[in-house]
């Protein structure tokens, strides 16, 4: 997939051995594209391409105790692919129904959520907006809307 979501993660950067450990572990992580730390240290959003290893990432930042929390913020900007209005009342229940997934919600142009910061919530998420006839925005795969039709 080469589509992309922002990811924000709880962080605990208090020191600068820290915030370097944090760099490293994004640093090794396959699909981030980019990454930065809010300047109290308290979160990191990064940014990846679908699906992006979310468990390596957060089992590299839980090993060296940057974060305690198993969930993160993800957003992801979307357009309409095919041309139909999406029900956005259907999409954000359809996403709520997941164990992983909560606060989801749709504000025409990007859906945001609470995940449990995983692989399958990530996945998940992401077939949710495909069914809905949204695609994410930054880079169209070659599939299309097709993708994870199953």
């Amino acid at each position: 997939m080469a589509a992309s979501a922002s990811l924000t993660i709880p962080m605990t950067l208090g020191t600068p051995a820290q915030a370097y450990d944090a760099a490293a572990a994004f640093g090794r992580t396959p699909g981030l594209l980019r990454h930065e730390f809010d300047a109290t240290g308290t979160s990191a959003t990064v940014q990846f391409e679908f699906p992006g290893n979310v468990d390596a990432l957060m089992s590299r930042l839980m090993n060296k105790r940057l974060t305690a929390s198993r969930t993160a913020t993800i957003s992801v900007p979307v357009k309409n692919l095919t041309g139909r209005v999406i029900d956005p009342t259907a999409l954000i229940a359809s996403l709520n129904a997941s164990p992983a997934v909560s606060n989801a919600s749709f504000d025409g142009t990007t859906v945001s959520a609470t995940i449990v910061a995983a692989n399958n919530a990530v996945r998940y998420m992401y077939e949710e907006i495909v069914l809905a006839g949204l695609m994410p925005l930054d880079k169209a795969t070659v599939a299309g809307p097709q993708e994870f039709v199953l």
